[in-house]
């Protein structure tokens, strides 16, 4: 047991301190923090706020009044009332734009001319504005008073009675669909960085021939448990860090909008569910990087790794694809049936799972599934780790495998 802590221990210091764990392990940290502060930095930069200055070329001089008293966005030149001389104000800089507007069999149109390529924000007010003038005017016309014009552009309000308990309105889906972008995301990155550690850890002994020497003082399962528990502690450390992270944020900042939107979004969900989250995201990681420690075990050197584990990666690519098919179409029956397959179900039926689009029964099922291919990954790598970890072969990885099983067998 005594061998089994230092190879652990050994490994896992030999990891924690590497540079790529540190800045794999501050990166989502500096993504986080940058997210929370892009609204800021827009706001900062944004240059919408500023007035826009512009002049209006219009036979109707309804137009330009109702720019003008848009204080907010837009301060009018009513100098100008040629296009010529909009032109050469321009050209000056003395304004940002002029708008053209045209009348034409009741239809009103309108050309904001500027030097460069106006921002969005400044078309949109402009439409705005110059649709709000036509609609008075038209009403005008058509005697309509302002009572009956709000009352026929009043928005039906449509409101979602729920019938069922086990439904989520429009809001909790759009929550709980952003909320699994996120998390399937996250298992994804951890995923695709754990199976290529696990992998690289194996297959780096191996490429050294040390493994021989290694396996005179210790069996080749204590070596695989020892490995296999090094890189599950640096998971749960990674783990661990974020979540104080988040501890850290939510206390210091429990009085901003920002972290009270968060937490309204967190009581959306069923509180059970949070656990089958937390038990689909564990079983599946620990699937993948046992099937990552399998792989290794057959590479016959580091250099090998990437080509070995490249289905491994396909695998993990369809299941992320899939989650984000499942979060807008959740009742595809590819989707259903992606759910139950163990290397897509900690994605695609966690997708379904937070929209509520799968029965109890369905998700223990995958579950249970899940939990059966883990066990049986766990055993069927330990066989083949003690066949592979001294078979260096270099005739790729399905003949590897062929090989690995063969050996398995004689055993």
């Amino acid at each position: 047991m005594s061998k089994f802590w230092v190879i652990t221990k050994q490994v896992y210091k030999r990891r924690v301190k590497t540079k790529s764990f540190l800045i794999s392990l501050l990166f989502p940290v500096l993504i986080a923090a940058l997210i929370a502060g892009i609204p800021k930095m827009v706001d900062y930069f944004d240059s919408s706020s500023d007035i826009t200055k512009i002049a209006v070329l219009s036979d109707d001089p309804v137009f330009a009044k109702s720019l003008a008293a848009d204080k907010n966005h837009f301060e009018v030149n009513t100098t100008i009332k040629d296009k010529k001389t909009a032109q050469s104000a321009l050209k000056k800089g003395d304004i940002d734009g002029f708008v053209t507007i045209t009348q034409e069999n009741d239809t009103v149109g309108a050309i904001y001319t500027t030097q460069e390529t106006a921002g969005q924000d400044v078309i949109t007010r402009l439409t705005e504005d110059l649709t709000a003038t036509k609609i008075a005017e038209k009403a005008a016309a058509y005697k309509i008073t302002n009572e009956q014009l709000q009352s026929i552009t009043s928005p039906v309000s449509v409101t979602n009675d729920l019938e069922s308990n086990n439904q989520l309105t429009n809001h909790e889906k759009d929550v709980m669909s952003a909320a699994v972008l996120i998390l399937t995301l996250v298992i994804f990155i951890f995923v695709m960085s754990y199976a290529n550690i696990v992998a690289s850890e194996i297959a780096t002994e191996k490429g050294t021939r040390i493994m021989e020497v290694i396996l005179s003082s210790v069996s080749a399962t204590t070596h695989l448990f020892a490995k296999l528990t090094a890189i599950i502690f640096m998971l749960l450390t990674q783990i661990g860090f974020y979540v104080v992270c988040g501890a850290v944020v939510l206390i210091a900042g429990r009085n901003t909008e920002m972290v009270q939107n968060v937490l309204d979004q967190i009581a959306v969900f069923p509180a059970y569910y949070l656990v089958l989250n937390l038990l689909f995201v564990i079983l599946g990681l620990l699937l993948y990087i046992l099937l990552a420690a399998m792989i290794g075990s057959m590479v016959p050197n580091v250099e090998t790794v990437a080509q070995f584990i490249y289905p491994m990666t396909i695998l993990a690519i369809i299941g992320y694809w899939g989650s984000i098919a499942a979060a807008n179409a959740p009742d595809n029956l590819l989707v259903v049936i992606g759910s139950y397959i163990p290397t897509f179900s900690p994605m695609m039926m966690l997708a379904r799972m937070d929209l509520l689009s799968v029965s109890t029964i369905g998700i223990f099922s995958s579950l249970a599934i899940l939990l059966a291919s883990v066990v049986g990954a766990f055993f069927l790598t330990v066989r083949l780790y003690q066949g592979n970890v001294l078979l260096y072969s270099n005739d790729g990885l399905w003949k590897t495998w062929k090989t690995s099983l063969s050996y398995a067998k004689r055993k």
